[in-house]
């Protein structure tokens, strides 16, 4: 069974404020979790083999190509566009 000074302590930990419902709520789940954790430490793994390395991975990226656009359409958003230099400037996203 786990301790209320130890969801006190994770909750310190994970910088979060909890109420005593709350942490009566998170004890529950992760002795949940713990339960689960325990029946899977009692499965029979015994003609299993073991897995040493995982599959290869492969990073799939597309190369690099400029599109070409219409000239129409790119007269029409340098228009729009706030640099009107040989670029077209955008707002940040990040």
């Amino acid at each position: 069974m786990i301790e209320k000074r130890e969801i006190e302590k994770l909750a310190f930990l994970s910088r979060i404020r909890l109420d005593n419902k709350d942490a009566k709520e998170i004890r529950e789940d992760l002795e949940s979790i713990l339960g689960y954790v325990q029946k899977l430490k009692n499965v029979n793994t015994e003609d299993v083999e073991p897995l040493f390395h995982f599959p290869e991975l492969k990073n799939v990226v597309r190369e690099d190509k400029p599109c070409t656009v219409n000239r129409e359409t790119q007269k029409e958003m340098m228009r729009m566009g706030k640099d009107k230099d040989d670029y077209l400037k955008v707002e940040s996203i990040l």
